[in-house]
């Protein structure tokens, strides 16, 4: 693992927006700790780290990131240590992994805020115990079962009867990624009038987030057996799913469709154009949105979201598909691939979501674990084949 460091070209940024200096020694308002990668990583740490510096730059405050040398509880205190001696104010936290570490922190720092993404009041280091977050913290987490229903629908109305779903780890926001998946496909399997059994699912779990040689060798035995597009649920796992659907366009016949991808929880088209769409949690705005309810409260936490878990969805649009254009460096992107579902389709569907048409379930099922997925007796269209 890389040395807890900063930057030299985000050090560079934070002098350009304002960073202080006390007893020879830089400061900064606002900072990131990553969970254990990197603010590259193209998913969490990125698209939060990235929400930060928008507000960040918009009020012309100091800011930078650190980032943990090793993945411990241990070391992300540490890290979050280093940041507040360093006059860090608000910390950002991207991910679960920063269960425990909120415990340890919160009553140490009573005067800084932190704002955690997808975490809750559970010391994971101590059997899950519950515990309270005090009035200085945050968590934002989100519906993934409502962002996998719409990839899962994508899938099947873009023409995909042999799909897959790969989850990193099958923690709960992975299985329920995956749930809303499989709703998504069955709905959309009856509004083409499709016979029962007709979409063909392969469904499990890589058992990491991070790449492998190994999980593309096996997304390459799915892509050759017959599946077409594979929803890669799991962080850096992106990147094998990518190579193995690279790899099996290779020995296509010519004029075959291609082998294709859906990513997680940020847009990833501009990593390929087999990636098709992507089930996002929109992190992005949503870090900024909170750090300016703090601010604009006097830098103390409103009562409705202090020492709160709040769960975003539809009816915030905190969840959804990539629609809009948007500048990438000097590259303009449009996310949207999709040919089968239109964006006024698209639009439709989303609002009949919000409007409650649909029930997309935002807890785990009775009877799910972290290694199944238990299909009731509305599943009709789906034969699902669970991977190990």
């Amino acid at each position: 693992m890389r040395k807890s460091l900063l930057v030299a070209a985000a050090c560079l940024t934070v002098l350009s927006v304002g960073s202080m200096t006390s007893c020879g020694k830089t400061t900064y308002e606002l900072a990131v700790v990553t969970d254990v990668g990197s603010i590259n990583d193209h998913s969490f740490n990125e698209a939060c780290y990235k929400g930060m510096v928008d507000y960040a730059t918009e009020k012309g405050l100091s800011y930078t990131y650190y980032q943990p040398s090793e993945n411990s509880t241990a070391n992300r205190v540490s890290t979050i240590d280093t940041a507040v001696a360093n006059g860090a104010k608000v910390v950002v936290l991207p991910g679960y992994l920063f269960n425990s570490s909120i415990k340890v922190v919160q009553g140490k720092y009573p005067n800084v805020h932190f704002l955690a993404v997808d975490c809750d009041m559970s010391d994971d280091d101590n059997d899950y115990a519950a515990y309270t977050f005090t009035d200085n913290v945050t968590s934002l987490k989100f519906y993934e079962n409502q962002a996998g229903f719409f990839a899962g629908y994508a899938a099947v109305m873009e023409g995909y009867t042999k799909i897959g779903f790969l989850g990193g780890m099958a923690v709960p926001a992975v299985v329920k990624y995956g749930q809303g998946y499989l709703y998504g496909a069955e709905v959309a399997a009856e509004a083409k009038n499709l016979a029962d059994g007709a979409i063909a699912v392969n469904y499990g779990y890589a058992g990491t987030f991070s790449p492998s040689d190994t999980i593309a060798a096996n997304m390459t035995s799915w892509y050759t057996a017959g599946t077409e597009c594979i929803f890669s649920c799991g962080g850096g796992i992106y990147s094998s799913v990518l190579s193995a659907a690279s790899t099996a366009n290779q020995s296509l016949a010519t004029g075959a469709k291609k082998k294709t991808m859906i990513g997680v929880d940020v847009d990833q088209s501009s990593e390929s154009e087999l990636v098709i769409t992507s089930a996002m949690k929109n992190m992005r705005p949503q870090v900024k949105s909170y750090l300016a309810k703090l601010y604009d409260n006097n830098m103390v936490y409103p009562t409705d979201i202090a020492g709160k878990v709040l769960t975003l969805g539809v009816e915030a649009g905190a969840v959804g598909l990539p629609t809009d254009t948007y500048t990438d460096g000097s590259a303009t992107v449009d996310p949207w691939r999709l040919k089968g579902l239109t964006r006024d389709a698209y639009t439709a569907l989303y609002a009949k979501v919000k409007a409650g048409d649909y029930t997309v379930l935002d807890t785990l099922t009775a009877g799910d674990d972290t290694k199944t997925v238990t299909l009731s007796s509305a599943w009709k269209k789906l034969a699902v084949t669970k991977e190990a």
